[in-house]
């Protein structure tokens, strides 16, 4: 049967959550601190704990040797030979040095070192079971909303979504079941720290990885994500077997894959853009649904100068430059947007910088928001554009 001793560890390990040779080894480690802590002339010291009765026994480790220099660390063959006839010189001899009046301060030291030892414990266990995790998507409760950030309950521990790592617009209540991208799991001085996002482009990887099953088995590979989160993102994929159209798997029939990921993101649109080996088609494709008549690419200065039809510049800048900015992330070229009916000495740079609003785009917003509204699949440019359809309507 097992002992009391033995039912009452095992209730301590079910309470915290960690493992029954985790509560031994913080009695161990308490119990050995406390007696260290005493006036003792010992310092190289193993504690025993009885499984029956729970009862420390403390032991002095000594080095056996032929004469003793240090009494405190050493003993002589024929004390160590009293006890065990076998032993031989530099054998490691240890002897009880358990106190008899191992007492009432001694306990309240050890209780003090074991609340400790099980905190250290309990934060390993948490720190061990959520590194494993670290880059997935966890299910998570939110606990408060604050000004600092929001705090999701992750199983026994809680995170934290800083106000950088949330989708802008996105409102949380407490109480919400909410799906958060596990970005980092720390150690610190108050325990396990965990941060969440639903902002990072991470979490919009993962969730193409879970609705698509050719991602999953390595058929469709994710080359890249450029995201202004809660407004749009763009994913560029390729596939890795002949045949195998990249677009059409994330899209999926009737556009169900995509529309599952949609709904976890809430108002922001995905594109889906098929990368290409030619920097210049990848550039055309990147800035869907503009249509792109030409494309020069400079790789010394990682620049490409795109030729639009007139009708298509303001689509190809969108709002406030968002659809050239992200193009150019997604790419790693600067995008310059050009004019392919103007002279070519009058050619000038439509594109902003990354900091610039272009005043052609501000002009044309709505020709613009309406162009991109057009249609899901569009073959000219390589690219699926995804959004939330109305209310009563089903997207294809």
């Amino acid at each position: 049967m097992r002992s009391e001793f033995i039912l009452a560890l095992q209730q301590l390990a079910d309470e915290k959550g960690i493992q029954v040779d985790a509560v031994l080894d913080s009695l161990r480690t308490a119990v050995a601190s406390a007696y260290l802590d005493s006036d003792t002339e010992y310092d190289d010291i193993d504690v025993e704990i009885s499984p029956d009765t729970g009862e420390a026994t403390i032991y002095a480790n000594k080095t056996v040797v032929d004469e003793v220099t240090d009494p405190i660390r050493e003993i002589s063959l024929s004390d160590a030979q009293a006890y065990d006839e076998t032993v031989p010189v530099g054998e490691i001899f240890q002897i009880d040095v358990t106190p008899p009046n191992f007492g009432r301060i001694a306990t309240q030291r050890a209780r003090q070192a074991m609340q400790q030892a099980l905190r250290d414990a309990e934060q390993m266990e948490v720190y061990t079971q959520f590194i494993e995790h670290q880059g997935e998507i966890l299910v998570g409760r939110v606990t408060r909303v604050e000004s600092r950030g929001v705090f999701v309950e992750l199983g026994r521990a809680e995170a934290v979504m800083p106000v950088a790592e949330q989708i802008p617009g996105e409102f949380y209540r407490v109480g919400q079941r909410l799906r958060v991208l596990l970005l980092e799991v720390a150690e610190g001085g108050r325990g396990t720290q965990l941060r969440v996002s639903r902002g990072h482009a991470d979490f919009v990887r993962r969730l193409f990885e879970r609705e698509v099953p050719e991602i999953q088995n390595g058929l469709v590979e994710i080359t890249g994500i450029a995201r202004d989160a809660g407004v749009r993102s763009k994913v560029s994929v390729r596939s890795l077997q002949d045949g195998l159209d990249p677009v059409g798997a994330c899209v999926g029939m009737r556009g169900t894959r995509i529309q599952n990921i949609l709904r976890e993101l809430g108002q922001e649109k995905a594109e889906i853009i098929e990368w290409a080996a030619d920097p210049s088609a990848f550039v055309a494709n990147s800035l869907s649904p503009a249509r792109v008549q030409t494309v020069h690419i400079s790789h010394a200065e990682r620049t490409a100068d795109v030729f639009v039809h007139p009708d298509m510049v303001s689509l190809a800048i969108g709002r406030e430059g968002q659809n050239s900015r992200l193009a150019a992330r997604l790419t790693g070229y600067r995008i310059n947007i050009r004019d392919a009916s103007a002279p070519a000495e009058t050619r000038g740079v439509a594109a902003p910088d990354e900091d610039e609003a272009n005043e052609a785009a501000a002009g044309d917003n709505g020709a613009s928001d309406a162009a991109e509204d057009a249609g899901d699949i569009d073959v000219d440019t390589a690219s699926a554009t995804a959004e939330r359809p109305a209310a009563g309507s089903a997207e294809t």
